[in-house]
């Protein structure tokens, strides 16, 4: 493996939204031969800073030297050219065709055995033949990260690569990074595990606030200032919290699902109590969103199963039965029963929102609320309880993936739902935000409302009071 050393050196980097300013002067050097570990809270400017370096972003002001050279990045072709590859936390993949055909797209002079080579090393059992579609998430993270080799980096950039992947797929990965680094790479890696920085990482930069606040080498003495940011006080066990009684309860009884792009899932039974927070784990290919797209009301027309869900409360009492026989299970179906559902579903950005809304359309939309101070006193309100700070008039998409996540459990929790349905809800938290949200959904279900948590990994179990297992369907 022959790679030409590069040396990135960023000054004073400036990059300002309407009323927000994201980047604050911030100074790095990322170093050729290292593994450069990023972390920092949400909104703090770690994947914008990520942005600008692979020509996505345009500074408003700062220099970018390469090998103490003025650089031009001001596309991604450019940066391409330097030899800076990114491989994004979402890899965008084209579903219709093979794998080694989204290998091809863009790549000079495209080598049909090497990338299989590359492809091989991962040991995922995918091959150039494998339909896209067919393929999980952690699947499509390492095709994504093979055709990012293909390119031939000098500079590889991870944005949170460990979200998708176990331990041991963990592992690999790391132990190829380090080949990598060893043979003259430099790699970037944003994360938000202090664990894995401490352990993978060689320089680690903590930022915050659109600035880099501490660059330390691994076990190097300053490196208890960036712990004193993630130390913080532990949350209660579910055993130790003392419960409201709830008379509310659901049950999903033999939910089968059989969708063309994902995985299947069959015959899978689950219950909810109130006052109880229902973790259900699994991983893409285990059927976990296909399981969400059912119990959101989004899925496919192939499905059958039955729900029920009663309140035996003496005052009020309340029930509601559905059975699917191969149709479809509608989320107007959900909205015609007598109870009240929260639903936050994975794709937030899209499903759950639209970088084209303002805030305070996002966070009003199906309120009960008639007035416009009343529209604008509920938005204020649910972005104080989330802790952003964002005008009600901007857009959504000016939000981090993490605040956009805090607004939108906010707004949700805001209606006040008998039933909350949450689908990853910590992805790409930080450690004290997660915290926050962990706590916020205990709250929540104390009170006798029923929660159902979909999560792949990162979602603590000691908040948990009855834990399913997907696995995956033949």
């Amino acid at each position: 493996m022959t790679i030409s050393p590069l040396n990135i050196r960023v000054r004073n980097l400036l990059l300002k939204y309407p009323k927000k300013t994201i980047l604050k002067g911030l100074d790095a050097d990322f170093k050729s031969g290292k593994i450069n570990m990023i972390l920092g809270e949400n909104g703090a400017g770690k994947s914008s800073l990520i942005k600008i370096l692979c020509g996505d972003l345009l500074p408003n002001s700062g220099s970018f030297l390469i090998n103490g050279k003025d650089a031009k990045i001001r596309q991604p072709s450019d940066a391409i050219r330097e030899g800076i590859v990114c491989v994004h936390q979402r890899p965008i993949l084209s579903d219709s065709i093979t794998v080694i055909e989204n290998l091809s797209l863009g790549v000079k002079d495209f080598d049909k055995e090497e990338a299989e080579k590359i492809l091989s090393q991962w040991k995922s059992g995918i091959t150039g033949k494998t339909l896209t579609k067919n393929c999980g998430g952690d699947e499509r993270f390492f095709i994504s990260l093979s055709g990012a080799l293909l390119k031939k980096p000098s500079v590889l950039i991870l944005d949170e690569p460990s979200a998708l992947l176990n331990p041991a797929q963990r592992r690999m990965l790391f132990s190829k990074l380090r080949d990598f680094a060893d043979h003259g790479m430099n790699v970037i890696v944003i994360t938000h595990y202090l664990d894995e920085a401490k352990q993978f990482g060689d320089e680690i930069f903590f930022i915050e606030d659109g600035r880099v606040c501490f660059t330390v080498k691994n076990k190097d003495d300053n490196f208890s200032e960036i712990e004193k940011k993630f130390n913080h006080t532990k949350l209660q066990t579910a055993a130790s919290i003392t419960k409201k009684e709830s008379p509310l309860k659901l049950t999903f009884s033999d939910i089968t699902s059989l969708p063309k792009e994902k995985p299947a899932i069959r015959d899978f039974s689950f219950s909810a109590s109130g006052g109880e927070v229902t973790l259900i784990y699994g991983q893409t290919e285990d059927g976990r969103e296909t399981l969400e797209d059912f119990i959101c009301g989004m899925g496919c027309e192939k499905q059958s199963g039955r729900l029920e869900i009663s309140d035996s409360a003496l005052e009020n009492p309340r029930h509601f039965s559905f059975s699917i026989k191969n149709g479809n299970f509608t989320r107007r179906k959900l909205e015609k029963s007598p109870f009240t559902f929260g639903i936050i579903p994975s794709n937030k950005t899209f499903r759950a929102s639209n970088p084209e809304l303002t805030i305070l359309q996002l966070l009003t939309a199906g309120a009960k609320v008639q007035k416009d101070k009343d529209e604008k006193f509920r938005a204020l309100s649910i972005i104080k309880n989330a802790d952003v700070n964002i005008s009600p008039y901007d857009k959504a998409g000016y939000l981090s993936g993490g605040m956009l996540q805090r607004l939108i459990l906010e707004r949700e929790i805001a209606k006040n739902p008998d039933i909350l349905i949450l689908c990853e809800p910590v992805q790409g938290l930080d450690s004290e935000r997660t915290e926050k949200v962990f706590k916020s959904i205990r709250d929540f279900a104390d009170k006798g409302k029923i929660v159902i948590v979909l999560a792949s990994s990162d979602f603590s179990r000691e908040i948990c009071d009855s834990i399913y297992t997907l696995e995956k369907s033949l």
